[in-house]
């Protein structure tokens, strides 16, 4: 039997051999500059390179900085959307809108009619006008008609079998589409509601004070004359 040990491997192969245990068939250093040229045959060869010799060369990323002028016009059109948005959000919002005009019509038990009552410059007339305004501008402004609500004007007195009726000219700021009649209903509810916690001297008689709609056009005619 041949001593295996004694016999030399030899350092290159000259014949393709299938059954070889190698899978390097030369002692040398293969070429990466051929197995990186481009084309099929190029390919070919890098692909039959052993796994621990392949270098996988990937381009690097070039990270894109934006020029200032860039910015400055995407600063500039956002701004620019943003304030033509808003202009039309407001432009909607004002303009779809109209002001809507009641009449407040509140009971007063403990006060008599008298002629300084008929006449608006009066001291009496203006005292109370001062009085009732001011309840009827902090119950709107204390609910949810809050940013509708513009301001009350007492028009007129008039008088009633238990005392007096004080007519007063109410004005909100609704929408064009808004029902008046349900507006109306609406309207009352707060009135007769804040006129519930009223705590000052006057004594109020809630059932007999309403809101209407019917008489505006006089009441307006009234307010323009004065």
């Amino acid at each position: 039997m041949k001593d295996l040990h004694s016999t030399p491997f030899p350092s290159r192969h000259t014949s393709q051999c299938d059954s070889c245990v190698f899978q390097q068939h030369s002692l040398r250093s293969p070429d990466f500059s051929r197995a990186l040229v481009g084309g099929q045959k190029g390919y070919q060869t890098y692909r039959d390179l052993p796994w621990d010799l392949q270098k996988i060369h990937q381009p690097a990323i070039k990270i894109r900085h934006l020029e200032p002028w860039k910015i400055a016009l995407i600063v500039i059109g956002t701004a620019a959307a943003a304030a033509i948005t808003i202009g039309l959000l407001v432009y909607f919002l004002a303009y779809d809108q109209k002001l809507f005009y009641y009449s407040a019509n509140v009971k007063i038990t403990n006060i008599r009619y008298n002629n300084e009552l008929s006449r608006q410059s009066s001291g009496r007339f203006r005292d109370l006008s001062e009085r009732v305004e001011r309840l009827i501008d902090k119950t709107f402004y204390n609910s949810i008609l809050r940013k509708k609500y513009i301001r009350s004007r007492l028009i007129r007195v008039s008088p009633d079998a238990d005392g007096v009726m004080a007519e007063a000219l109410l004005t909100f700021w609704f929408s064009s589409t808004d029902s008046r009649e349900a507006l109306r209903e609406k309207i009352e509810r707060i009135l007769r509601r804040g006129l519930k916690k009223y705590k000052g001297p006057l004594r109020i008689n809630v059932r007999s004070s309403s809101i209407s709609s019917k008489y505006i056009a006089s009441l307006l005619k009234v307010v323009l004359a004065l």
